[in-house]
């Protein structure tokens, strides 16, 4: 079985250039507004995680009813595209989302080496963290983040359209092409993809790959590291991509999968025009918004050939970092500190709908919508971190996007997606 537990490979980890040294900084309890003289704190957040820092924002206001809190949500490409560029210029928001690991552009990797970060591990909330989601969170020695939630992969269905076309949704991939056949002979897509928004390409791999790859050898990310393996050489992501090719082949997305975004594909969900879609448990809020809370079901997808032994993707996803040149680095603080606290990361998991707390903290209730299943996963061993999380540069993930959309509209092999991955880890 697979432990989530999993450090960032050595070779990767000597790779990352010399963080900035900056001074640490102490604990507060003390959850009021003060600091530099205003009261004005700035938060920029992914689109994905609006309702949960929305949530939070509005618990905090309420404690502290003289904040004023500008919050500026974009979509996970805009918001990578421009972070960088913001930091670089000192036009940042005080308080920024941060990816986990490595791997993309937004990533607490690519982003912490240059300085741009507060060390938090002297924050109460850092010593609730589990190992594998601070190992996730950290970077040479310090924890970063606050991130509250545990997130996952999987598909997810509209009950309604699974009820009106007799179906069951596939425990393993032997189940799998029968069901988009069905789903097509029903007049119905199996699983919307929004493409036009580029990391949902990614969604179907992700289910796929944890249990091809990582099921056949969990030292894929060692080996790859050092050199003894690579993405188009080794069995189970050569698997995993024959499996998405054959999907695409079946008819199981439709067809205009690169010109949908993501709104399109949620929205194909819920008027049943597809009976499911196979993005992260980030979405389970905006889905359950647009049909209801009780509608939408939740499953793992398995690449290989038995659901009792099937691998879920199930990382932190990311969280708030501290711009070190915040104009109000106090008050960021503090807000940090209270999404951190028990009334903070109950606000944030429960609005978000589905993915489970990431601090180890008794007194947090999730809520109903919480997704139980990938606590069960990670109590058997059976999860992995997201598959690009320890990858050593972002232009592997462009390299994959490019690849698998090129799959989608029928210009790219699998072989060259894999190919082109390999480029991009070597150069």
């Amino acid at each position: 079985m697979m432990k989530l537990s999993k450090r960032m490979p050595a070779v990767l980890a000597a790779g990352a250039a010399a963080a900035l040294v900056l001074a640490g900084c102490s604990g507060s309890s003390d959850l009021g507004v003060s600091g530099a003289g205003s009261n004005l704190l700035t938060i920029s957040w992914k689109g994905s995680e609006k309702a949960g820092i929305d949530a939070v924002v509005a618990a905090y206001k309420e404690q502290n009813p003289d904040a004023e809190i500008v919050v500026t949500i974009a979509d996970t490409e805009q918001y990578q595209a421009t972070l960088r560029t913001q930091l670089a210029a000192g036009s940042a928001a005080d308080v920024m989302y941060i990816w986990p690991a490595d791997g993309n552009p937004g990533a607490l990797l690519q982003i912490a080496p240059g300085g741009f970060l507060e060390p938090l591990t002297d924050r109460e909330w850092a010593d609730d963290y589990p190992q594998f989601i601070e190992d996730q969170l950290s970077y040479d020695g310090d924890v970063y983040l606050m991130g509250n939630l545990v997130n996952a992969f999987g598909a997810m269905y509209n009950q309604s359209t699974l009820d009106e076309t007799g179906l069951t949704p596939p425990g393993a991939w032997p189940d799998v092409i029968p069901f988009c056949e069905a789903a097509i002979d029903a007049g119905k897509v199996a699983y919307a993809v929004g493409g036009a928004t580029l990391n949902n390409v990614q969604n179907a791999l992700y289910s796929i790959a944890p249990t091809t790859v990582y099921g056949e050898n969990p030292d894929f990310d060692e080996q790859i590291a050092a050199g003894d393996t690579s993405f188009s050489e080794e069995p189970g992501y050569v698997e995993a991509f024959d499996k998405y090719q054959q999907m695409i082949d079946a008819g199981c997305f439709n067809s205009d999968a690169t010109g949908v975004n993501n709104d399109g594909m949620l929205a194909m969900v819920a008027d049943g025009s597809a009976i499911g879609t196979m993005p992260s448990a980030l979405q389970l809020s905006a889905l359950r918004t647009l049909v209801g809370d009780d509608q939408i079901t939740f499953a793992p997808f398995s690449g290989g050939d038995d659901a009792e032994t099937g691998i879920l993707a199930a990382a932190s996803s990311g969280g708030a970092g501290v711009n070190t040149n915040a104009k109000n680095k106090e008050m960021a603080l503090e807000f940090v500190d209270f999404l951190g606290s028990t009334e903070g990361a109950q606000a944030y998991v429960q609005a978000m709908k589905g993915p489970v707390a990431a601090l180890q903290n008794p007194d947090i209730d999730p809520g109903p919508d919480a997704l139980t299943l990938i606590t069960d996963y990670i109590e058997q061993e059976r999860t992995v971190h997201f598959l690009n999380q320890y990858w050593p540069n972002a232009r592997i993930e462009q390299a994959m996007f490019s690849g698998l959309q090129g799959m989608l509209t029928g210009d790219t092999t699998a072989e060259e997606a894999l190919e082109g991955m390999d480029s991009e880890y070597t150069r």
